[in-house]
């Protein structure tokens, strides 16, 4: 297999794995996305959750090393 290949089979493994919950990568999540107002309405809670997915998504999928680092990182905190 070709580094190319390698690299991006494990990104679609941790895009795979936002798509699931993207709450399971709390560092990244915590610097990428917005954090839920108990005073937003229901269809902007709706969009801002279908952006935090999509920036979590592509940073898994074509940024997955640094997801990885952010994560050692922060469980070293």
């Amino acid at each position: 297999m070709s580094l190319v290949k390698i690299y991006l089979f494990i990104g679609l493994a941790m895009f795979l794995t936002v798509l699931w919950d993207y709450k399971k990568l709390p560092v990244t999540a915590g610097r990428l996305t917005k954090p839920l107002n108990e005073n937003v309405a229901g269809f902007s809670r709706v969009v801002l959750e279908i952006r935090n997915l999509a920036v979590m998504s592509l940073f898994a999928f074509f940024l997955w090393p640094v997801v990885v680092f952010w994560e050692i990182a922060g469980a070293k905190k």
